[in-house]
């Protein structure tokens, strides 16, 4: 029985390989930009760095909203974001019912806007290849697939590994180079795989979270936290609507949060509800961890806060599953121990198929020195035959 388990998860193993392999490249190598989105924009746009003068008063968020819709005059303002005194205000722009746009960076000291940061519609390209291959539903279907494909394929690996020395640390974790061929590319197939196995199984089982509904709904279920009902569609973005005045709420919020790092405001929500403002500060455990304070847009009156260390610990486990998936959750180690595993995808991709060509290779040779020697050895036995019939008395 263990051999036939054997064959069959080592077939199930190549299987999902060459069927899912190139797609989990595409997608490790992008999750692995957008792990290090936000660095790699600030290093693309050094520019927008602001200096900042001490004598210098920041404007208010609506003078900052009113200079980028004059400069985006067909577009609608749909959210802030803010990420510090020392950069640029971010004033994300949308016209019609598109859910992408323009973002603007806006000086928060002089309101000049210096122009949308580059690298922003490269990433956009980026994400939509790592959610969907940027082929629509079709590719988020493929993605979903070859996210589950992963998971066989790492608890298959690690079943194949554990059949052969099970308690040998160096068979399972040291790389031997002195082997050639396809027995080093298998080697290096296998020990790699070991050492990146968690990172894989993590970024798959969380990234399962946004590929499937069901298994959204499941996990949902077991963390206690109710399916959220999908949202309408966005009313379509007229540029020359009223905004409410951010202002007000704006000061009670940096009065009541003096040590924010990080801040959003959605622009776009109903004129009788508080605008609510999600933050992080230097205490948060992570980029997900947002607290929320709600105020009053009128009279700057404090409505609610929402603490995110005092939400349901269902709650806090579902918003730490971007968290989980990208690494951020450990810190900077984790993202960059995420980011590089993610970027190894291809390498198991190559082995991976290198192996099974090589393998296909050798047992074809093998069938054909079978079928070339065959008449070689009837004859030798008929002979052999023939001799010990002549022998005989």
């Amino acid at each position: 029985m263990p051999f036939l388990l054997k064959r069959i998860l080592f077939r199930i193993h190549w299987l999902c390989g060459l069927s899912a392999g190139l797609v989990l490249a595409v997608v490790g190598v992008t999750g692995a930009l957008i792990g290090f989105e936000s660095e790699l924009l600030k290093l693309l746009n050094p520019e927008l760095r602001i200096v900042v003068d001490a004598r210098a008063t920041a404007q208010s968020p609506d003078v900052l909203i009113a200079a980028a819709r004059n400069a985006y005059p067909d577009y609608a303002a749909r959210s802030l974001a803010w990420e510090g005194d020392d950069q640029p205000v971010i004033v994300r722009m949308a016209r019609g019912r598109e859910r992408g746009g323009p973002q603007v960076a806006v000086n928060p000291y002089n309101a000049a806007v210096l122009g949308t940061p580059r690298g922003t519609a490269f990433f956009d390209t980026t994400e939509q290849l790592h959610r969907n291959l940027a082929a629509g539903p079709v590719g988020k279907q493929i993605v979903g697939a070859s996210t589950a494909m992963l998971v066989l394929m790492a608890l298959s690996g690690l079943y194949l590994r554990w059949l052969r020395r099970p308690r040998s640390l160096g068979a399972w974790f040291a790389f031997n180079f002195r082997l050639k061929g396809r027995a080093f590319l298998w080697q290096l197939h296998a020990v790699a795989g070991t050492w990146l196995l968690l990172f894989y199984l993590l970024a798959a089982l969380t990234g399962l979270w946004w590929s499937y509904d069901f298994y959204r709904d499941a996990v949902n279920r077991m963390a206690g936290v109710p399916t959220p009902v999908r949202r309408p569609a966005q009313q379509p973005a007229d540029p020359a609507a009223p905004l409410l005045p951010l202002d007000r709420a704006w000061s009670t919020f940096r009065g009541a949060v003096p040590d924010a790092k990080r801040a959003m405001v959605n622009l776009s929500g109903k004129s009788d509800a508080p605008i609510e403002i999600r933050y992080l500060t230097t205490a948060s455990p992570h980029e997900r961890a947002f607290d929320t304070l709600k105020v009053d847009a009128a009279s700057g009156e404090i409505d609610a806060r929402e603490p995110y260390a005092e939400l349901l610990r269902g709650r806090r486990f579902v918003s730490s599953l971007f968290p989980l998936h990208s690494g951020d959750f450990f810190g900077l180690p984790g993202r960059v121990l995420v980011a590089l595993a993610a970027l190894l995808m291809p390498l198991f991709t190559v082995t991976g198929i290198w192996v099974w060509l090589l393998r296909r290779r050798s047992e074809a040779a093998r069938r054909a020195h079978a079928k070339a020697t065959a008449p070689r050895r009837a004859l030798t036995q008929g002979s052999l035959v023939e001799a010990s019939e002549s022998r005989a008395p």
